[in-house]
């Protein structure tokens, strides 16, 4: 389990932790809820160790991580085949076995006819699913996810969001999940993680009823669940 011990961070004179102490399940979705401003992308960092903390420690940090950001952060220059290659050739340096993993995920994600497009020529839920089979392919202990879906319509969420969940159920592995929308949680979380403003801290860690993918936004359970964002 990924634990944070009496984490302190600060920057300049701004106390973002102070003595934060919290714990996330190993290949589950832990959903990460709080004020804008609040510190949860430094608790990525943190997670990341692109930031070290100033006192506490970390527990069972991952050893290497793949992202998943709300800009999709492609190579401009790069086509969809080529942004794959350039972040997985280091991992498979076999160009027979690169070259298949490539295409097999760019068809398991329906850009097969898109590999040989460049980011511009590219929707946005086409380049967002590209963002996604980027961080699953590449093997990494944890998968960070800085609210991917913030940009999304409700219906291309959706559609992401069952994308994520198909490579999730392939390939588990421990997951924080920053996102302002309780209804993001409600799609894709195992667990909510509901924080305080700076210095951040614990409020209350929930589990979300039902099973993920098979969850009704509208059901009386995910409704009466999101009224726990509300009432903080």
């Amino acid at each position: 389990m990924l634990t944070f011990s009496n984490i302190y961070k600060k920057f300049g004179e701004t106390v973002v932790f102070e003595n934060f102490c919290d714990e996330f399940e190993n290949n589950c979705v832990n959903c990460i809820f709080g004020p804008s401003g609040s510190g949860k992308t430094t608790l990525l960092n943190l997670a990341a160790g692109n930031l070290a903390p100033d006192a506490g420690r970390i527990v069972n940090a991952p050893k290497n991580v793949s992202y998943v950001f709300q800009e999709e952060r492609l190579i401009p220059q790069k086509t969809a085949y080529k942004n794959l290659e350039f972040i997985l050739s280091g991992k498979y340096p076999d160009k027979n076995e690169l070259k298949t993993v490539i295409n097999s995920f760019l068809d398991s994600a329906g850009l097969s006819a898109a590999k040989d497009l460049y980011p511009r020529e590219m929707s946005g839920g086409m380049k967002q699913r590209l963002s996604l089979i980027r961080a699953f392919a590449y093997r990494s202990d944890a998968l960070l996810m800085d609210e991917p879906f913030k940009a999304l319509d409700f219906s291309l969420k959706e559609n992401i969001a069952e994308t994520f969940l198909k490579y999730f159920a392939a390939d588990r592995r421990t997951t924080l999940f920053v996102t302002h929308e309780p209804d993001d949680a409600a799609l894709i979380g195992d667990y909510v993680h509901i924080y305080s403003d700076k210095p951040m801290k614990l409020i209350k860690k929930l589990k979300i009823p039902g099973e993920k993918g098979k969850r009704t936004l509208h059901s009386a359970e995910i409704t009466e669940f999101k009224k726990i964002f509300y009432t903080n």
